[in-house]
This record gives C-alpha cells, sequence and structure tokens, in this order.
C-alpha cells in the first residue's frame, strides 16, 4: 500500500499516513496536497484524482518533540543493517530465516544491544553456540554497530522508515540519512574484536538499500 506524507503547517514531517487518510483530510479542506504519484490514480463518479504523496496539513501546528538519534533496534533494522547476509559466512539470508547472534553470549553477560548483535545463518549459529568466538577459530565480516542518524529525527518517522526507500518526493522533508551497512572487509574481522563504530559511509533515505 502506498502511503503519505504529512506535514505541518510549518511544512516540517509530522508522520506517514495512508492515501485513503490523506485523500479524506484534502476532501475535508483540512490539508493541501503538495506532491503525488504519477502513475497512481483514484478514481471516483466526479473525479480522477492522483493518489497524494505528500499533504500538509492545515490544521496541524505542533512540532515534533521526541527525537532520536539512532535506529531502534528491531529484526527488520538488524537485517537492514547487516546487508541480509550472514556475518559470519557471507552467505545471503531472508529476513524470515535469519538468526540474532549474541557475539558474547547473553549467559556471560552478553547484551541485546547494537554493539552486540549481528545476523547468523543457522549453521554458524549452531557452530559457534553459547560461547565466545576465539580469534582464528570464526572470523566476522563486519564489527556490529550502532546505526546512527546525520541529524536527529521525530522517532515516530525513524520508525517507520527505517532502512525503507521512500518515493522521491519525500526526499526534500527527510533532512537525516542512516549509515550504510558495511561492505566486507578483504580480510575479515576477527570475531570478538568489535568496537561498535559505524563505517563512514552514509546512506540518503532517497536511496534503496537492500
Amino acid at each position: 500500500m502506498l502511503d503519505a506524507l504529512a506535514l505541518n503547517l510549518a511544512g516540517i514531517p509530522m508522520d506517514i499516513i495512508s492515501w485513503r487518510k490523506a485523500v479524506t483530510l484534502w476532501a475535508l479542506g483540512r490539508a493541501e496536497i503538495l506532491a503525488s504519484y504519477e502513475d497512481r490514480f483514484i478514481h471516483s463518479p466526479r473525479l480522477t484524482l492522483a493518489m497524494p504523496s505528500v499533504v500538509q496539513c492545515l490544521d496541524v501546528r505542533s512540532m515534533p518533540r521526541n527525537f532520536t538519534h539512532v535506529l531502534p533496534l528491531t529484526r527488520r533494522n538488524l537485517y537492514g543493517r547487516d546487508g541480509g547476509l550472514c556475518v559470519y559466512c557471507g552467505q545471503k539470508i531472508s529476513l524470515s530465516s535469519f538468526t540474532i547472534d549474541h557475539v558474547i553470549p547473553r549467559s556471560q553477560g552478553g547484551k541485546t544491544s547494537w554493539d552486540n548483535v549481528v545476523t547468523a545463518c543457522m549453521h554458524c549459529n549452531n557452530r559457534k553456540g553459547n560461547r565466545r568466538p576465539r580469534p582464528g577459530e570464526i572470523d566476522m565480516l563486519h564489527e556490529p554497530f550502532v546505526p546512527r542518524l546525520t541529524h536527529a529525527a521525530p522517532r515516530n518517522l525513524v520508525e517507520k522508515l527505517s532502512f525503507r526507500a521512500p518515493p522521491m518526493a519525500w526526499s526534500t522533508y527527510i533532512y537525516w540519512s542512516v549509515a550504510l551497512p558495511p561492505k566486507p572487509h578483504a580480510n575479515p574481522v576477527r570475531a570478538g574484536h568489535h568496537g561498535g563504530h559505524a563505517p563512514t559511509h552514509r546512506l540518503s533515505y532517497d536511496s534503496p538499500v537492500i
């Protein structure tokens, strides 16, 4: 389903809403359509309307208050950060089948945090088991890191967008970017030596990730 970016009266992004809600707000005179999907149309007995992509809500004067600098740690975001690959063997894995591995096992005090969890295939997760990987025993394609934003952004929008590539019309209003999943090192990092630092490459939200 196609969504619409909703701006407040000052032109600041506030939420992502369904196109149906966007059309309803426009029909009630509560919103103006600033951009539309050029190849999607809504037909009714009275009119044909291009499906809204960006709307400005005329009665919303409030400003975003809850900001964040970091993507929330979710299964989907972890998959996006690690590029859909097993961090140990480099095999492509699906969103539904990958396992979450704690580099430092929870039984040894490891936390479920960005700098301690990675995506892994079932084989590598079973091979590693409930132990810390030793140098030379198993290597990692990259270190786990915290995917930070270049600018603080409204938490609700960050959670909804994640690594998703939004419509081009939104790029004027989405002013932040997130760290790209790192490319595998020519010489894999020895497991267990992770520092939690993100790579320097950045991704704009108007570019596809996976």
